[in-house]
């Protein structure tokens, strides 16, 4: 396995790099490539098939599956995901989504396991874990959703007469 490094802050890993790891020690705008790994570094947007930050953070990741721990991410696009005592603005997943001491704002999986976390608020077929703290789940997000509506609709209504 041949091991690529970003090495100018403001870098761009071009091209898709296959079977090959990419490792982003400082900074970089767009990486693209099989398995990416952040360490104590951040990236503004990743593409990959795996992504493993650990003390990092990156801004917008795409990828089959992720792994942040002790990170930040700003939206997360997977299958599935494993946030350890991280922080995640939104995540977005066809698959499981597993949270140890971790924060998300939006979280949208088919299934969440979580421990000890916090999540703004959160959509999924099926819930499990212990000690979590959830602000705003499915049913009651549509509800609030449409209530919002009606009342901008209202809103609208009454400045235009």
């Amino acid at each position: 396995m041949t091991d690529h490094s970003v090495p100018d802050p403001a870098s761009r890993v071009p091209a898709r790099l296959p079977s090959d790891e990419v490792d982003v020690p400082r900074t970089a705008r767009h990486v693209s490539a099989d398995r990416v790994a952040i360490r104590q570094g951040a990236a503004g947007q990743v593409e990959a098939d795996q992504v493993r930050v650990t003390q990092g953070a990156i801004g917008v990741a795409s990828a089959r599956r992720a792994r942040v721990t002790a990170g930040g991410v700003g939206a997360l696009l997977t299958d599935e995901a494993l946030l350890e005592q991280s922080a995640a603005q939104a995540v977005v997943a066809r698959g499981p989504v597993e949270m140890d001491q971790a924060a998300g704002g939006i979280v949208i999986a088919r299934t969440v396991r979580a421990r000890q976390s916090v999540v703004g608020v959160l959509i999924a077929g099926k819930v499990e874990g212990e000690g979590n703290r959830i602000l705003v789940s499915g049913p009651s997000a549509v509800a609030f959703g449409a209530a919002m509506g009606a009342v901008l609709a209202l809103f609208s209504w009454w400045r235009r007469r």
